[in-house]
C-alpha cells in the first residue's frame, strides 16, 4: 500500500524511536525478577491469521502454566509493543511493523542471553524472520514449539473488525489475506525443513472461539485442515474484490 508523506514520516520516526529505545524496552520486559532463567528454556511461536484467537490462546496457555507451576513465562506480543510508541493510535498500526520488529529482535536477544523461556505471539507469516528465530532457538539447544491456531477466515475477519471497533487497532484487508495464507505456508515449510527438531501443534477454533480440535505434533497443516479458499475467493468474502 502506498504511504502518504505523513504516513511515511510516522513510520520513519517510529523506526528511529525503536533504535533509540529498544534496549531499554527489552531489558524492562526481560527483567530477571519477572522471568527467572531456566535450566531448559523453551521457545514457543504462535502462528495463524489475524483474528484466529492466538492472543487469547497464548494467554490461557501461559496462565494455566503459571497457575500450575507458579512460573511466569515471558510473552512477547508485537501488538502490545506498539503502545510503546508515542505516535501509535491503533488505526495506524500498520505503520509500526518495521519499528516493532526491531524491538522484538532485541527482546529475543535478551531472552536468549538470560536463558528465559518465551512465547512469541504473532502470525508467523514471514518465513525469513521465523526461520532466523527458530535457527537461533535450536542453536541454543532449546525445545521449539509452533502452535498454529486456525479459525475460518470469514469468522476471523469478523473478530478483526470487532477488535478494531473496540480498540481502534486496524488491520488492512490486504494484510489479513496475505497473512492468512502465508502463515500456513510458513509453518508447513518450517516443519518440512526442520522435521523432528521442532514440534507443530494445531488448534482448530469453533465459530464462537472455543476449541474444536487439538492435534499435537503434526507434519503438515493441510493434512488436518484442507485449504478451501484462494486469494480471489477471500477477496470476494472480504468485499475488496476488483472483479
Amino acid at each position: 500500500m502506498v504511504k502518504s508523506d505523513e504516513e511515511q514520516r510516522i513510520e520513519n520516526e517510529a523506526i528511529a524511536y525503536a533504535k533509540q529505545h529498544r534496549a531499554e524496552i527489552a531489558k524492562k520486559l526481560t527483567a530477571l525478577d519477572l522471568h527467572p532463567p531456566e535450566a531448559n528454556p523453551v521457545s514457543v511461536f504462535m502462528a495463524g491469521s489475524p483474528g484466529a484467537g492466538k492472543t487469547e490462546t497464548s494467554q490461557a496457555l501461559l496462565g494455566a502454566f503459571e497457575a500450575n507451576d507458579g512460573f511466569k513465562i515471558l510473552r512477547i506480543d508485537p501488538d502490545e509493543l506498539r503502545h510503546e510508541f508515542p505516535a501509535y493510535t491503533g488505526g495506524n498500526a500498520w505503520l509500526f511493523q518495521k519499528a516493532v520488529a526491531r524491538v522484538v529482535d532485541r527482546i529475543l536477544d535478551e531472552a536468549f542471553k538470560k536463558e528465559q523461556s518465551f512465547l512469541l505471539d504473532g502470525t508467523l507469516s514471514s518465513f525469513k524472520v521465523a526461520d532466523k528465530n527458530i535457527q537461533r532457538a535450536l542453536g541454543k539447544h532449546r525445545l521449539v514449539q509452533i502452535l498454529y491456531v486456525y479459525q475460518d477466515p470469514a469468522q476471523a475477519w469478523v473478530f478483526v473488525q470487532a477488535r478494531e471497533a473496540m480498540e481502534g487497532r486496524r488491520i488492512l484487508p490486504e494484510t489479513f489475506i496475505e497473512q492468512y495464507f502465508s502463515s500456513r505456508q510458513v509453518v508447513n515449510h518450517l516443519k518440512q525443513i526442520y522435521g523432528k527438531k521442532i514440534r507443530v501443534d494445531l488448534l482448530f477454533k469453533n465459530i464462537d472461539g472455543s476449541t474444536r480440535v487439538y492435534k499435537d505434533n503434526v507434519d503438515n497443516v493441510d493434512n488436518h485442515i484442507p485449504e478451501k479458499y484462494d486469494v480471489s475467493s477471500l477477496e470476494r468474502l472480504l468485499g475488496i474484490s476488483k472483479c
